[in-house]
Formats: C-alpha cells, structure tokens, sequence
C-alpha cells in the first residue's frame, strides 16, 4: 500500500498524463497562450460558482481572459475537467500540510483521480449546471473535505434557521449556540459526497464522523458541527429505523437534536425506499429537517472514547 507521499506523487503523475492526453491537451494549450495556469483556474472556478448561470459565466469569463476556444456550448464538461485538474494539481503541494487527517488528504488524491478518469456514469457530473461541478470544485481548491460516507465543508449555523427552530425549543437551541458552540461559526457542516457508494453502512458512518471529529482537532478556530437534513430527523427514523444510526454518535456525547420544518419533496427522502414514498403519499410520514448542533468538546469527547475507529 502507498503512504501518502507516494499517493500524492502518483496523483500529480496522473492529473499531468491527462492533461496532456486528448481532448484535454487542445483545451490546455489554449489555456497557456491565454496564461491560464493552476491559480488561474482557482480564480475562475470561484468566479463561475458565484454565478447564477454557471454555464455561460464559464464561457463568458475564459472569452474574458483571452481563451477565444473553438467549442459548442456541450463541451463545457470538458473545459471543467480541464480546470478541475490543473486546480487540483495548483494544491497537491498543499495537501501534506492541510489540518486534517491523513486518510482525509489520501481521499482527496482519490477524488483527484476521478478527474482524471470519470466512470462512464459521472461524465456528465462535470456540467457546469449540475451540483456535482459545485462540489467537485470545492473539492479541488481544498475547500470541500472528503470523509468516505460524507463530505464536509466550513461554514455555520445561519440566523435565517432560527425562525424554522420550534418555538419551545428556541431557548434550547440558543443556549447551545452561546454556551456550547461559542458562537454561530466557523461550524463544519457535513454533506453526502457527490461519488455516494448508495449505501449508507452504520461502520462506514462511524469511521466518516471519526475522520470529521479527530480532523476537528486540528483546527482550534472551529467551533463544532451543525447539519439540517432529513437524514437526522427522528421523524424519518420511525419509518426508516434502520438509519437511527446516523445519529449515533450525537447521542452518545449529548449534542443537540431537535428538527427545523418540513423536508421539501426534492431533498432527497423519497429516493431509494419505495415503503417511506408510500409512507408520504399515504400521509402517514410528514418529513422534517433533522438539526444537529455537536460542539468541539463533544465531537473530540466521542472520538477519545472509540479509538477503534481509526484504524481505517
């Protein structure tokens, strides 16, 4: 098995072998008249994900600095991979030093590694308009973290979620956020990755929230955790308790559980499980947002207490 230097030398290996490979190479040598290097595609994938209509904002802003490309509008998932993996390769040096654990820095060599050779399935992920790009991107400037079951990005607990917390439980939920949480941010905030195994396995879960936990150690300005999702909501787990593991570990150190409003259709309950679809045609399962605030103290509290959980 590789150590990570290795996983990291291999990777740049690869994302270099790509881009000179067709049809990347064509893209790439009119990125380098235009002087459009790694930083420079940091640069630009920031300004197209702040942008409404990614699409064209990615064919607008390379017009803009000189990449005049010979390509339809369909090849945009081309020009994303492109920028995708000269950012990716920008921060491989920066990957050794980033304040997370090391089975986190080799799966970020794993997503890199897709770039360079998407399944036949996740080609079209690359679009500009599709989440996955979003994800994908924030990924390579290292500001999305791959845990295995879950992803995790730093932001925070929003002041537009306190309107949506149950009336009796706002006194709760504010006390926590003063005294626990110390604040309303820097919180990580977990997500499920875009390249998802389609199963979610309790094990897995636990070695995700572990990596998240142990890699919350190594950055003292983060305050805890905070998610909204109806994976986590007590509501979904009365018709799918065989996901009541997803909040195991909150449990286990007392965090804060409570729900935030109704799960709209489109997030995500009705897929995979024909019983909770029945279950919400029928009415008899009305989903809610699931809240979960875990401070720092409880998430490092929860991983002393299961070393088993790293041997990953």
């Amino acid at each position: 098995m590789m150590n990570l230097q290795e996983k990291i030398a291999s990777t740049r290996e690869l994302c270099i072998s790509a881009l000179q490979t067709p049809p990347l190479d064509t893209i790439v040598a009119n990125f380098k008249r235009a002087g459009i290097g790694g930083s420079e595609s940091m640069n630009i994938l920031r300004s197209v994900l702040c942008s409404k209509n990614r699409k064209d904002s990615l064919f607008s802003t390379l017009h803009q600095v000189g990449a005049h490309l010979d390509l339809a509008s369909d090849d945009s998932a081309t020009l994303s991979r492109v920028l995708l993996l000269q950012s990716a390769l920008a921060n491989l040096d920066r990957l050794e030093h980033l304040p997370v654990v090391s089975s986190v820095q080799s799966m970020f060599c794993d997503e890199f590694k897709f770039f360079v050779q998407p399944s036949d399935r996740g080609l079209h992920w690359f679009q500009p308009e599709y989440y996955a790009f979003e994800a994908f991107s924030k990924i390579a400037l290292l500001e999305r973290f791959p845990a295995g079951q879950f992803d995790w990005e730093i932001s925070g607990f929003p002041r537009s979620w306190l309107p949506k917390v149950p009336l009796p439980e706002l006194p709760r939920v504010s006390h926590f956020i003063a005294t626990k949480l110390k604040g309303f941010a820097p919180c990580f905030n977990p997500h499920m990755p875009i390249r998802s195994p389609g199963m979610l396995l309790e094990r897995e879960c636990l070695r995700a929230w572990h990596r998240i936990a142990r890699s919350i150690e190594m950055q003292r300005h983060i305050k805890g955790l905070v998610v909204a999702s109806w994976y986590h909501s007590t509501d979904t787990f009365r018709v799918s308790p065989h996901l009541s593991f997803m909040n195991k570990p909150f449990i286990e150190s007392g965090a804060l559980i409570t729900t935030m409003g109704p799960a709209p259709e489109d997030s995500g309950f009705l897929t995979g499980s024909p019983s909770r679809r029945r279950l919400y045609e029928s009415g008899q399962f009305k989903p809610t947002y699931g809240l979960v605030l875990w401070s720092r103290g409880q998430m490092l509290h929860w991983a002393n207490a299961h070393p088993e959980l790293s041997q990953y």
